[in-house]
């Protein structure tokens, strides 16, 4: 699965998750296996919501840490990419049934 800069994720609902300590960790039930974020990986974590794009997500990030826009887009996909290919994120919907894009 390929994140596009104007795709909309958003949790899987499946995962029970929990921070500590400003960290994430994200238990997959079905596998029995547990994720821990990082500080961005938590940041991005935290605002994943099922409305923003990846576009919108580094936004963020350039708002937060100390990042050009084009370096914050180009780790945001890598770290959607790597969520999402975790399973950790899926994504949204669209109102006409279908995946967003």
């Amino acid at each position: 699965m390929n994140a596009a800069a104007n795709g909309i994720w958003q949790r899987n609902p499946a995962l029970a998750w929990r921070e500590i300590d400003e960290e994430t960790v994200i238990i997959s039930p079905g596998e029995s296996v547990m994720h821990e974020l990082n500080d961005t990986g938590s940041f991005l974590w935290r605002h994943v919501d099922g409305r923003r794009t990846a576009e919108d997500l580094a936004a963020l990030f350039v708002e937060q840490y100390d990042v050009t826009p084009e370096t914050a887009l180009a780790d945001t996909l890598e770290l959607l990419e790597e969520l999402s290919t975790r399973k950790l994120l899926v994504p949204t919907e669209s109102p006409l049934g279908g995946a967003a894009r």
